[in-house]
């Protein structure tokens, strides 16, 4: 059986038991539709992206006996849903363009929802990642169904189908023999691989468009991290991205939406970026922002000048050319300098630069007033060092002479103290050994 056919039949089966999986109204899947109503099956609601697979209680009254997450739009326990998608999953042709990438996409989406074995989500997401490049923006915007809820957009799931992207295009580059299809048409070896890696290119150029406008969807949700924004938009390759505007659209409205950041947060945001790929329009509202840091700011400026520079002189080297052929003659062409490249810059560009100019020079004068100041406190500071060093050795010494002169007076004060002791000790001693006289009596004579 032709894996187009079993495709289109597992197509069709999802449309008929799980109507929330497929999209009333689009080419490939009308059929589809139609055929599930004309079955009996109720029709599945309109897939307008966003929050597009509906969750709702059991049905018939029994949301207390399983309030277990399904697809609404039919009358199918959450088990049986559950049992659908494993199967479905499990017998998926494994040729690239058997089901659409759209559709692979939907059922993930209805996988996480309904808890599916982890080895099924993987092998569903490997499926993905070989036609990743098919995708749409509205089928990347997978609701995050864990427990934990940090983010509105499941990050993680479109950071592994990038991997799953890369692995997969990196395989099919460096294993020639796998490309069945050049071999097939008689397509010399050589033939097929410059064409494959120009169809891989390709790829990677549409996936990078992809993974922009996806940043910048996710980028105005608070509990997006830093670091999931940044590891997701250097995932692809320089080469995938010939400019950056995308990118700086998403950079842009992540700053819209963390008005908090520091500079060095938003310095590490802007170093995803590359300068010399943006375009003029995109350079001119840079210039403009206030939310980038001064030093991205100048690096824009700088890159357009030099893009302004080279333009001018390929056009005077395309002018000269022409003239010398219209002439006859060698003509050597004059190479503008800077003052002839500055005249026929814009104005716009010749004030933003201006004023960004002004705010370096104003910078690099405060930096080197600042230095001039630690400079001379530094002076000062070693000056009142040495000032209290000399102190303390002055006020050493005389403690010193002060001390020894105390002590000679004390010796000498005691010294005085014992000798007058003494001496007084001894007149009392000769006071004491000097005989008394007693009171002499005189008697009255009675005559």
């Amino acid at each position: 059986m032709r894996f187009e056919l079993l495709g289109a039949s597992i197509t069709h089966y999802a449309g008929k038991w799980l109507p929330g999986l497929i999209k009333e109204g689009s080419p490939d899947e009308m059929s589809v539709s139609h055929g599930s109503n004309s079955s009996g099956g109720s029709s599945g609601p309109d897939w307008r992206g966003g929050l597009h697979m509906v969750l709702s209680g059991k049905p018939n009254g029994q949301h207390q006996q399983d309030s277990a997450p399904y697809l609404a739009g039919n009358g199918i326990s959450p088990k049986d849903q559950r049992m659908i998608v494993e199967s479905l999953i499990s017998i998926i042709p494994p040729q690239k363009d058997s089901v659409t990438c759209t559709f692979l996409l939907r059922l993930l989406r209805a996988a996480n929802m309904l808890k599916v074995a982890p080895a099924l989500i993987t092998e569903l997401e490997k499926r993905v990642g070989m036609q990743f490049e098919q995708a749409t923006l509205q089928d990347l915007l997978i609701p995050s169904y864990s427990n934990k809820g940090e983010t509105m957009y499941d990050v993680d799931l479109v950071q592994r189908l990038l991997e799953h992207f890369l692995v997969q295009e990196q395989t099919e580059g460096s294993s020639p023999s796998r490309m069945s299809p050049y071999a097939d048409a008689g397509i010399p070896r050589a033939n097929s691989i410059s064409g494959n890696g120009s169809s891989n290119q390709n790829a990677k150029m549409r996936v990078a468009r992809l993974v922009d406008s996806y940043l910048t969807e996710v980028a105005r949700d608070r509990n997006l991290p830093l670091t999931k924004f940044q590891v997701l938009a250097e995932a692809l390759p320089e080469s995938a991205r010939s400019c950056d505007d995308g990118l700086y659209r998403a950079i842009d409205s992540y700053l819209k939406a963390h008005p908090t950041l520091s500079e060095h947060e938003r310095k590490r945001l802007c170093r995803v970026m590359d300068c010399q790929k943006l375009s003029m329009d995109a350079c001119m509202h840079a210039a403009q922002n206030e939310r980038l840091p001064l030093r991205v700011v100048v690096q824009v400026l700088f890159s357009e000048q030099v893009k302004i520079s080279n333009a001018l002189a390929n056009t005077s080297l395309k002018e000269s050319s022409t003239l010398g052929e219209a002439m006859g003659t060698t003509y050597q062409p004059m190479i503008p300098n800077r003052k002839t490249l500055i005249e026929a810059t814009p104005q716009s560009f010749q004030a933003s630069w201006a004023a960004a100019k002004k705010d370096i020079n104003t910078l690099k004068f405060e930096l080197e007033t600042v230095k001039t100041k630690y400079v001379e406190l530094q002076n000062e500071m070693e000056v009142m060092q040495r000032q209290f060093e000399k102190t303390g050795k002055v006020k050493n010494t005389s403690s010193s002479a002060w001390t020894s002169g105390w002590k000679k007076l004390s010796k000498l004060t005691k010294m005085s103290g014992h000798e007058t002791q003494d001496m007084v000790g001894g007149e009392q001693a000769g006071v004491d050994h000097q005989p008394t006289r007693k009171p002499r009596r005189w008697r009255n004579s009675i005559s």
